[in-house]
């Protein structure tokens, strides 16, 4: 068998550099180009034709999703890896573009890269920045509220109550308590923002609704208990595809529902946590779930969580999580 040839690829908007080295460890010329379509498939076709395998890899980011589905088709091995882990990149003292190729290419042949899932379904693709859309105006939403109570409260307006505030008829009741015009103008213009947030929030879900009927598992994630039509079209638009993870853990520690455990010469290095990584929306989701109270605080008492004798009905943020793996695992059989 043919020895690979180990390349790599840094996106940039306006130029990108592509290199390779060979498999004893020996460099290849670098190519800075133009980032095209028509360029890259062209400098990436260049490499492939050696007679070898080629093995490309490449850091997840913007312009990931749209660079992978031209090279894809052109190269044996595409590995997407995620650059946090990139350490000999990242604290490299001379770091370029060109030098950052060699480094990944060097990690790509000596197999130290850790790859990162991303699918190639385009309908999930637009279904996926639907919802995240869907999250960015409700978080919009969320902002304003905080900020036109704040200026009610700075301007002596104190009584203010629940969503009455928002409301088309409630908010002239506040209004007419401010001081002068210049005050209302200024809340006028706030709720006018509030208004257009929550106008797109409602055509961005009807959109969500559109693409995401077409997914049978919608409807299957809603017959878990305090799930929702949106939290379902949430839940299966990041999952995009169950069989990416290994194990309903991996899905666990992808929700922010992992276990920092770190330690030195059999001495802890600060308390037993929740990891931080991973996706928030999945662990929000897990405590909008029916029946919900908090988790125990791993920093302060031992929790068997952390030995791994949990029972899933002690840790409610996980026994809801895992109504959800079970759905998921049933649509991993079906698919």
């Amino acid at each position: 068998m043919k020895k690979p040839v180990y390349a790599a690829l840094d996106l940039h908007s306006g130029h990108s550099v592509l290199g390779s080295m060979k498999h004893d460890g020996q460099t290849q010329p670098r190519m800075r180009f133009p980032t095209e379509a028509s360029i890259l498939r062209a400098q990436v076709e260049r490499l492939g034709r050696k007679r070898r395998p080629l093995y490309l890899t490449m850091e997840a980011g913007a312009l990931t999703r749209w660079a992978s589905g031209i090279v894809r088709p052109l190269v044996e091995r595409l590995i997407i890896c995620e650059p946090r882990h990139n350490r000999l990149i990242n604290s490299n003292p001379t770091k370029s573009d060109e030098a950052d190729v060699e480094g990944m290419c060097l990690l790509l042949r000596l197999g130290k890269l850790k790859e990162v899932w991303m699918g190639t379904d385009r309908t999930r693709e637009i279904y996926r920045a639907l919802v995240y859309e869907l999250l960015n105006w409700r978080d919009a939403q969320r902002e304003l509220k905080a900020l036109i109570k704040a200026r009610y409260r700075g301007w002596g307006v104190l009584r203010l109550h629940g969503i009455r505030v928002f409301s088309a008829k409630g908010r002239q009741e506040y209004l007419a308590q401010l001081p002068a015009e210049e005050e209302r103008r200024m809340m006028h213009r706030l709720y006018g923002q509030l208004d257009h947030a929550l106008k797109q929030w409602k055509e961005t879900l009807k959109e969500v609704e559109r693409v995401g009927g077409k997914f049978w598992e919608v409807q299957q994630f809603q017959r878990v208990p305090g799930v929702g039509p949106i939290a379902a079209h949430v839940f299966s638009a990041i999952i995009e595809e169950p069989s990416r993870f290994a194990s309903k853990l991996k899905l666990w520690k992808y929700s922010k529902l992992g276990i920092t455990d770190r330690s030195s010469d059999n001495k802890p290095l600060g308390y037993q946590r929740l990891d931080r990584r991973g996706n928030a929306e999945l662990k929000n989701l897990s405590c909008q779930t029916k029946g919900d109270v908090p988790p125990p605080n791993p920093s302060r008492e031992k929790s068997p969580l952390l030995t791994g004798q949990l029972e899933l009905h002690t840790f409610p943020l996980i026994k809801n999580l895992h109504r959800l793996v079970r759905c998921v695992r049933g649509i991993t059989v079906r698919l």
